[in-house]
């Protein structure tokens, strides 16, 4: 029984250590940076799905210039 009383003041001291970060000044910095990164995620993500088509023939247009390269260089040994 004196382990669980000694581990429940850890946890409530850990609680309480907890609380202060989140609700003191560097709470606020965290929840600016969350909020910052929250923003950038739906801009990217607008942005992906704005421009989802010309994303796709971007990159199947470097697909195919990457597969051009291998094809043409296929069979070759390096001159080192």
């Amino acid at each position: 029984m004196r382990k669980l009383r000694k581990g429940t003041r850890a946890m409530q001291a850990w609680h309480r250590k907890l609380l202060r970060k989140c609700l003191g000044e560097s709470g606020a910095t965290f929840v600016e940076y969350a909020l910052l990164t929250a923003l950038i995620a739906i801009a990217v993500t607008v942005a992906v799905v704005a421009f989802r088509n010309q994303l796709g023939d971007f990159f199947d247009e470097i697909t195919g210039k990457v597969k051009d390269a291998t094809d043409d260089t296929a069979g070759q040994t390096p001159d080192y």
